[in-house]
């Protein structure tokens, strides 16, 4: 009986409206700001202050001043992300031997995200000074499903937080216009982004069958979920200056918010619904490109990604609510300087094929908790499920070969410690 009540109560304390949030939170949403383009990518995606494809009506739209003819590009790209996920094991105390109580410490199992698909295409249009471009680009694909056993933890006696299965899928599809004008000295450009967003997550929690054994799918006690669909409008600018064989560039893109709503509703407590909105963190970046020989191309770029904006958004949400609302403070996403590496060399020979290499630096932008002074089982369960963030180096090689005097293709690959893109694209001039 007193097995059954700590079950029960364990159960109950984790039915918490904050408890669903904790663990949404603890996979981040990443974010794929890499510019467009095989070429791009093999280049370390350093391509801000290079822009002389039809990649930048999106990447920085000054460089369309490069083209003479009229151009259009398309992308396809293979997407491999790995995220660590805490699904069981003891947080605190010891392991009793029981049933799943036998592995002292945290378990982390991976969520696997895998996919395919056209991700850009753009066209440009030269005439004179003027230069115009309309594209599509894949901003965001994120499709997660991940479950927890339940992890175990002590504080005077032994509790276990409830078991349960989620379900996130998000989409931001960007369909754009840029324009770019030959100032002389100056290049600069800019476009309208028009955002679509769809965001969808499922999160059950369940009870187990006893308090050490196997979860129970069938015994459900607690659902939240988050829907949304929504268009907005961004922006974005840029400006890129040439000097000699070398160019410098900058661009911003400023994202929009989206609407989306989220239910919350179990045993414990009364359904609730909220609304609130997604923010598409900005971007800011600074690239610089030189060719020291008609054959050898270097390009490097700093991206400032505003990871942080986030934070008074979808991460207030998740968690400003019930007895999690004296944590909210506890929670921080940082935002990410990124600094991109890459070099280009075309073999003197017929069809001038390319080779590519790059490397850049990501810094760690998933959400962190800071425990409060009360350091209870929440807290616990919550700084140990935010812990898995942590630095990437990206390594990038690729290639390219000009099968026609004004058709080239392109592949580039981008690997990590915890993911995999390939990408294959062509440009067509005329």
């Amino acid at each position: 009986m007193i097995r059954r009540l700590v079950v029960l109560s364990a159960a109950a304390w984790g039915l918490a409206y904050p408890a669903a949030a904790q663990s949404s939170l603890q996979v981040p949403i990443q974010f794929d700001f890499l510019n467009p383009s095989a070429r791009s990518l093999a280049l370390g995606s350093a391509f801000v202050g290079l822009a002389d494809d039809a990649t930048a009506a999106l990447v920085n739209p000054a460089g369309l001043i490069q083209l003479t003819r009229k151009e259009f590009s398309i992308e396809g790209r293979f997407r491999h992300l790995e995220q660590p996920f805490l699904v069981g094991g003891r947080l605190s105390g010891q392991p009793t031997g029981q049933g799943q109580d036998t592995a002292p410490g945290p378990q982390f199992e991976t969520i696997a995200d895998s996919g395919a698909g056209l991700s850009f295409a753009s066209f440009v249009y030269p005439r004179g000074r003027f230069r115009a471009a309309v594209f599509r680009n894949e901003l965001i694909r994120v499709e997660q499903d991940f479950t927890s056993r339940g992890v175990f933890q002590n504080q005077a006696f032994d509790v276990r937080d409830t078991a349960f299965d989620a379900l996130r899928t998000l989409t931001v599809d960007t369909y754009g216009a840029s324009a770019a004008f030959d100032a002389g000295r100056v290049w600069v450009g800019g476009g309208v982004l028009v955002h679509r967003f769809s965001m969808e997550f499922e999160f059950d929690r369940f009870v187990h069958l006893t308090f050490y054994g196997v979860p129970d799918p069938r015994q459900g006690v607690f659902h939240f979920s988050q829907e949304g669909e929504d268009t907005a409008v961004g922006a974005a600018i840029g400006m890129l200056v040439p000097v000699s064989s070398a160019r410098v560039g900058i661009a911003y893109k400023r994202a929009p918010r989206f609407d989306f709503s989220s239910f919350s509703g179990g045993l414990v407590g009364s359904q609730q619904r909220t609304f609130s909105e997604f923010k598409v963190p900005d971007t800011l970046a600074v690239g610089f490109s030189a060719a020291p020989t008609i054959n050898f191309l270097i390009t490097t770029e700093y991206t400032r990604v505003f990871h942080s904006q986030l934070r008074d958004d979808y991460v207030d949400v998740l968690v400003n609510q019930g007895e999690s609302r004296t944590r909210a403070d506890n929670f921080s996403i940082d935002d990410a300087g990124e600094i991109h590496v890459g070099a280009e060399y075309l073999l003197p020979i017929a069809r001038r094929p390319g080779i590519r290499a790059g490397v850049w630096f990501e810094p760690d932008h998933s959400v962190h908790f800071v425990p409060t002074p009360a350091n209870d089982l929440l807290d616990e369960r919550i700084a140990v499920s935010l812990s898995s963030g942590r630095d990437l180096w990206h390594y990038t090689i690729g290639s390219m070969l000009a099968v026609h005097p004004r058709v080239d293709l392109s592949v580039g690959v981008d690997y990590s410690l915890r993911s995999t893109l390939v990408s294959a694209s062509a440009n067509v001039r005329f």
